[in-house]
């Protein structure tokens, strides 16, 4: 499937939505404030006007989740989030609908199909648009299903076909315009992107750094085995010590030579800089440029401030059963939170367009965590 339908705009930029997690709840606000004038226009008109004010919190409930949940530290927002917030915002619905049942209020007069719509269009900018039609239904249907209940037998002014119509239409407005968002969003980023970057380009500033190891190595035994060979063939005899010592360099070329093989990304970078990697498996090879890049910069980043200590910094790499890779990443940072934020902040949100399920926990160390997609 197409990566614009498969991917949030949350995904591909996630420094634009990096501060923006308080929309939700400008958006609920703004549902709420429209739901509050609505019902002290018609006060006389509902059955119960206790339960519209009770509604009216689970609106604002469901945008905090929504809010909560798409936090830059939190895992990537997903299903299981999106049906709570979903499933609080037609709660909302319901309890509204309990207390239009017998009133004499209209079909276009009731309020709570906008709040589910603003609840649903909350969800937009961390989901992709086949997430968002596959939220979508529920609640349209339900608005839908609960609309024609409620006012089917107080109006007859308004065909059934009508009803469902005025009621839904607020949530079905919100789902193709949440979609289209999606859509548009990830297929222009997507555009500026490859226009901006080659990926040929990530890979040339990481690759040249195992070569340069290995020859290293191999350049310094090749500094022992000259002068021997030399004095050998000056000599002209091969004494019980020279026949000791040439297979002594013997194995520590072919140790050298199969470090180097054995060697992942990963660990000449943590040669080079004395952290700890535990990657038995060679999983870093997996990465592809992108990943690379973008974990190399957050790691020598995090070893130059001088606020990390270095000693601390310890990367883990496991295979998981889905033949996706985890990866955690701890560092001891001495800032306090806001500071620390920024220290990570530009190269995380860079590792964030690679990887899956991005998130850390803070504290005295700073714990991050992701997942390496499988390679197809």
């Amino acid at each position: 499937m197409r990566r614009e339908w498969i991917q949030s705009p949350q995904e591909v930029d996630p420094l634009s939505w990096f501060a923006g997690p308080r929309l939700p709840l400008v958006f609920s606000s703004a549902a709420i404030a429209q739901g509050a004038v609505i019902t002290f226009l018609y006060w006389n008109e509902w059955s119960s006007i206790a339960l519209q004010f009770i509604a009216m919190p689970l609106f604002l409930l469901a945008g905090w989740l929504t809010a909560m949940f798409a936090q830059p530290n939190r895992p990537q927002f997903g299903p299981r989030q999106a049906s709570l917030v979903l499933f609080v915002a037609t709660l909302g619905l319901v309890v509204s609908a309990i207390g239009t049942v017998g009133s004499v209020t209209l079909v276009q007069q009731w309020w709570p199909g906008i709040a589910l719509g603003v609840a649903l269009a909350s969800l937009a900018p961390y989901s992709s648009a086949r997430q968002m039609i596959a939220y979508s239904i529920p609640p349209v249907f339900a608005v839908a299903v609960i609309g024609w209940l409620v006012f089917s037998s107080t109006t007859n002014f308004w065909p059934p076909v009508a009803i469902i119509v005025i009621a839904a239409g607020p949530v079905v407005v919100a789902a193709v315009a949440s979609v289209v968002f999606c859509f548009t969003v990830v297929a222009r980023t997507h555009a500026f992107l490859e226009t901006s970057v080659a990926t040929d380009e990530v890979y040339i500033a990481v690759e040249p750094l195992t070569e340069a190891q290995e020859k290293g190595s191999v350049a310094r035994m090749s500094a022992r085995v000259a002068p021997f060979v030399e004095r050998v063939a000056l000599s002209g005899v091969i004494m019980p010590s020279d026949r000791a010592f040439a297979a002594q360099i013997a194995r520590r070329l072919r140790t050298e030579l199969v470090t180097a093989t054995d060697r992942s990304w990963l660990d000449v970078v943590a040669h080079e800089t004395g952290m700890v990697v535990s990657d038995p498996g060679r999983l870093a090879d997996r990465m592809n440029e992108s990943q690379r890049a973008a974990l190399r910069g957050l790691l020598l980043a995090a070893l130059d401030s001088a606020v990390v200590d270095k000693d601390t910094l310890l990367i883990e790499l496991r295979a998981q059963q889905d033949g996706s890779t985890a990866v955690a990443l701890s560092i001891d940072v001495d800032l306090p939170e806001g500071r620390r934020l920024l220290l990570i902040a530009p190269y995380y949100l860079t590792l964030k367009t690679t990887v899956d399920d991005l998130s850390w926990d803070d504290g005295r160390s700073l714990l991050l965590r992701f997942r390496i997609p499988p390679t197809r």
